[in-house]
């Protein structure tokens, strides 16, 4: 085997592993929107004179109707919510559920929803209140939302040993062919 031909191949393993590397690495990019939380009503730690009779929330992508849902907690941990969340008819972005107050200062809001752009799932929850201005913002965290990278793990790790084998094949099938029989 001549030097030229253990060269090459070298080459094509390096360039097959960093060709791995960069498919491994490029979906751990964070994604941009998902169905992430825009805004609602009520806004997270308001204040309201009475409890509303519904929530909203608009989101930065379209939610599926699937993958949605919104619930509503009383500060006892019960749920006040009355029924499943529904995409509004006029405003593909937002979605509502019922609700009926039940004397609590406090309500919590848990949203999670899959993107029907993307079909990524964000989840968050905020809270706001009824006549207790002074609870809700020292109790409570403003709204949060998952993040994902738009790529299930298990698609990235197949994804790059995929390209593992195909940088071996390619080594390999380079290297048998630039071997040349001896003449005798």
């Amino acid at each position: 085997m001549s030097f030229r031909a253990t060269t090459r191949g070298s080459l094509f393993l390096t360039l097959a592993v960093i060709c791995a590397a960069l498919t491994l690495a490029w979906p751990l990019a964070p994604a941009q929107a998902h169905a992430a939380y825009k805004s609602s009503n009520p806004a997270p730690n308001s204040v309201l004179k009475t409890a509303p009779t519904e929530v909203t929330i608009t989101f930065l992508e379209h939610p599926s109707p699937q993958g949605l849902s919104i619930t509503v907690y009383g500060n006892k941990g019960d749920v006040v919510s009355t029924g499943n969340a529904q995409l509004s008819s006029s405003d593909p972005y937002t979605a509502s559920v019922a609700m009926k107050g039940d004397g609590s200062d406090i309500y919590r809001v848990d949203w999670n929803n899959v993107s029907a752009d993307d079909n990524d799932p964000t989840l968050g929850a905020f809270v706001f209140g009824v006549g207790a201005s002074d609870k809700v913002g020292a109790t409570t965290t403003p709204v949060t939302s998952g993040t994902s990278s738009g790529v299930s793990p298990l698609v990235a790790i197949l994804a790059g040993i995929g390209g593992l084998v195909v940088g071996f094949l390619l080594a390999f099938v380079t290297r048998r062919n630039s071997v040349t029989p001896q003449q005798g």
